[in-house]
């Protein structure tokens, strides 16, 4: 559904035509961007591959699946810092100075779309990492757990399609097409 959808959007956004172009990201952003798609990946494969073969997961998956989470955890603290404030939606809002005649309107970091995704991964992030956080707690019943993990799952399986549809809209973006 996920692919049919951000096809579609592809589409429409190339019948739209070009349109401007985003600004350039730094270094260390695209680092930090390189490093919370790569985890979130591994995190997806390791996960999906072993329930949907397996059943379960355990062995070298499990491993790899509980490693990288901590470098996802690490790279969501720092895109929560980083993007938080030009990933706002401002509706309704004014700029404090009038632009001049003649100067060129500044374009926005984000679309709409990539706006929304990356709340949806914060989000769904959030609840990911502190679902097997609090699972880790002596707090709670079989029961508990047994929700905990399924909406570990859920929120799982929400991060993952996040951020490929964040990944997709911005290089749209950096295209000019998004």
């Amino acid at each position: 559904a996920t692919a049919a959808v951000l096809l579609l959007h592809l589409l429409v956004s190339l019948a739209r035509g070009k349109g401007e172009r985003r600004p350039r990201w730094a270094i260390l952003t695209k680092l930090i961007y390189l490093g919370t798609v790569i985890t979130v990946l591994i995190l997806g494969v390791t996960s999906f591959y072993s329930v949907l073969d397996h059943g379960a997961m355990h062995g070298w998956f499990l491993l790899l699946h509980v490693a990288s989470a901590g470098g996802f955890v690490v790279c969501l603290m720092l895109i929560a810092i980083i993007w938080a404030m030009p990933s706002q939606f401002c509706f309704g809002s004014t700029p404090a100075r009038p632009a001049e005649p003649g100067t060129p309107r500044p374009v926005a970091k984000f679309g709409s779309l990539t706006k929304l995704s990356y709340w949806l991964i914060l989000i769904s992030g959030l609840v990911t990492a502190g679902t097997m956080l609090i699972s880790m707690l002596p707090l709670l019943g079989t029961e508990s757990l047994l929700q905990m993990i399924t909406l570990h799952r859920y929120a799982g399986l929400l991060l993952v399609v996040a951020t490929l549809v964040h990944l997709y809209t911005v290089f749209l973006g950096k295209l000019g097409r998004a």
